[in-house]
């Protein structure tokens, strides 16, 4: 499973690229701030429910300054489960995930057959309190579908399944063009790959993560609450 903690990065890197990635971590966050701040102006005084298969969905509420309205934060689903989760998402709320063990550092839960990863989770006990609170939560009435391209997602059979998935609101970031699917929004510095890396990192000293580089995530999710 590529969870944001477990890509790979490219390298090694040659002494000026790194050079240059240590200038970026350093200056980026300034430039975060003032994002994040125009993040915030754009959903004022809206609410909405965001449910994403890895950590892109998380560092999203934080940047936005807003509550977890989702029980998928610090944790990852990989493809298929994600997909069989979205098709009928009432039917695994309703249940508790049981968890087993499968000799991973983090927290690992069953719920039927999907399988969620509690990554930044440190205890069962923390995952499963932190998911039934979070799932009381959603707003249904303004849901949002955000994914990326890992993970298998890329996959043929998995593009067609999150296409016919019944929602109004959703995208998903991929390295390859799709132009057969409105939804998909690619990521050119990763067009060479067969999937996009991680989404949250800061693409440039701007402060903007990868995904904002090609999509208005709070723009988008205004204006289809507008459009409603």
């Amino acid at each position: 499973m590529h969870t944001d903690t477990h890509i790979i990065h490219d390298g090694p890197y040659p002494l000026p690229l790194k050079l240059w990635l240590k200038l970026r971590k350093t200056i980026s966050p300034i430039g975060r701030k003032k994002l994040n701040k125009e993040m915030r102006e754009k959903l004022e005084g809206i609410e909405f429910s965001i449910l994403c298969n890895n950590c892109l969905g998380g560092h999203f509420y934080h940047d936005a300054g807003r509550r977890f309205t989702t029980p998928t934060i610090n944790l990852a689903l990989d493809g298929p489960d994600f997909i069989r989760f979205l098709e009928d998402p009432q039917r695994y709320l309703a249940k508790d995930p049981v968890f087993i063990d499968a000799g991973k550092a983090f927290p690992v839960g069953l719920i039927d057959d999907v399988e969620i990863c509690f990554v930044h989770y440190h205890s069962e006990k923390e995952a499963l309190e932190t998911w039934n609170k979070r799932k009381e939560r959603i707003n249904w009435d303004n849901l949002f579908i955000v994914s990326t391209d890992h993970d298998g997602m890329y996959l043929p059979e998995m593009l067609e399944r999150f296409d016919k998935l019944p929602y109004k609101n959703k995208v998903m970031f991929t390295a390859k063009d799709y132009p057969q699917y409105p939804w998909a929004v690619q990521v050119k510095q990763f067009k060479h790959r067969n999937n996009v890396r991680i989404m949250t990192a800061f693409a440039n000293m701007r402060g903007q993560r990868y995904y904002e580089t090609c999509f208005d995530l709070a723009g988008w999710i205004r204006d289809c609450t507008k459009g409603k």
